[in-house]
């Protein structure tokens, strides 16, 4: 990883208070009124075959949007992903389909990946698990149900997917080419697919929960703005409206 992504995530977790890594980062930014605080706008919605994009409007704010019908690791991972785009390559809209997250030829791409990986998973606690692995005896072909358990695991803690995880489990172990066999065998051994055996609304989107569904916030916010306005004499009623409408806010 080079200096400058380093400290980009660095920033990062400074910015956004994150001490060891942030799990679940919607909730994180939940937390806060992080419309305010960051001048950022973040929207979930279904964006066809794109996992998400990042783009700037005239006021300097940053709006990122992230597909919510994308399991939640891979929800997390894109947010992450585009907020990499943001402090590494400030003012350039972008638009990421899931080709490019996570392995990617593009230089811009691969540094926002770095960035989200590091961020999400720092390579201390990578070391730190991969460690316990390598005690447990979990890279034994035999061991292939307990390796798996175990990364089913770290993707609850880190919030990621479960190919992210073993990716980078066997890439430290120096069998990141081996990925597709070992799922297969760890599968075998399981004795069902990973979102079968594990939590399935984890790994696959269940729009009967508030992961995989719309995030309000932005509307609300805008609807506030709107009110603002039409209360202050700045347009009429019928603009305001017109308005909302155009930006999916229901009217009453």
């Amino acid at each position: 990883m080079t200096r400058n992504i380093l400290e980009a995530v660095n920033k990062a977790r400074e910015l956004f208070e994150i001490k060891g890594f942030p799990g679940d980062f919607f909730s994180r930014l939940e937390e806060v009124d992080y419309t305010d605080k960051y001048n950022l706008i973040l929207f979930k919605e279904d964006i066809d075959k794109l996992s998400g994009f990042i783009g700037y409007g005239s006021n300097g704010m940053t709006v990122i949007c992230v597909n919510y019908k994308r399991p939640l690791g891979r929800q997390n991972f894109t947010l992450a992903h585009e907020i990499g785009h943001w402090f590494l390559h400030k003012g350039k809209s972008i638009s990421d389909d899931d080709s490019v997250l996570g392995y990617s030829s593009d230089s811009m791409e691969q540094e926002a990946n770095e960035f989200a990986g590091e961020l999400l998973y720092p390579e201390e606690y990578l070391v730190k698990d991969y460690y316990v692995a390598i005690q447990q005896d979990l890279f034994i072909d035999i061991n292939r149900e307990k390796l798996g358990k175990y990364v089913n695991e770290l993707c609850h803690q880190y919030c990621l997917s479960f190919e992210m995880v073993l990716r980078r489990i066997l890439y430290k172990n120096r069998q990141g080419k081996q990925y597709g066999t070992v799922r297969k065998e760890i599968e075998k051994a399981l004795g069902a697919k990973i979102a079968e055996r594990f939590d399935g609304d984890f790994y696959i989107p269940n729009e009967t929960l508030p992961q995989y569904q719309k995030l309000m916030k932005p509307y609300v916010e805008l609807q506030k703005k709107v009110d603002y306005l039409i209360d202050n004499g700045k347009i009429g009623k019928a603009t305001g409206e017109s308005i909302k409408l155009r930006n999916g806010v229901k009217i009453d």
